[in-house]
């Protein structure tokens, strides 16, 4: 599976959880995948990159790519997305 394009979107901090949340969304050849990423980082604004290794994290888990049948990455030039 070949990520070509993402988006992280409704970007928020918890300060209750003191949790950085957002969605982001993966683009692949055939289909859009939407990710809930939780991450517990200190207040302030986390870099991008944090959201998506969540989110590659998230997508491993998949059975496809667990079991070895497909494989992930990340299309040469993605550019890193912004927080929304």
């Amino acid at each position: 599976m070949l990520v070509t394009g993402i988006e992280i979107a409704h970007y928020r901090y918890c300060p209750r959880e003191a949790r950085h949340l957002a969605d982001v969304c993966l683009t692949l050849r055939d289909r859009v995948v939407t990710l809930f990423c939780a991450l517990d980082l200190p207040p302030g604004k986390p870099d991008s990159d944090a959201f998506v290794d969540d989110a590659m994290r998230q997508m491993k888990r998949m059975p496809e790519v667990r079991s070895g049948r497909m494989t992930l990455r990340l299309a040469e030039g993605l550019a890193e997305p912004a927080l929304v």
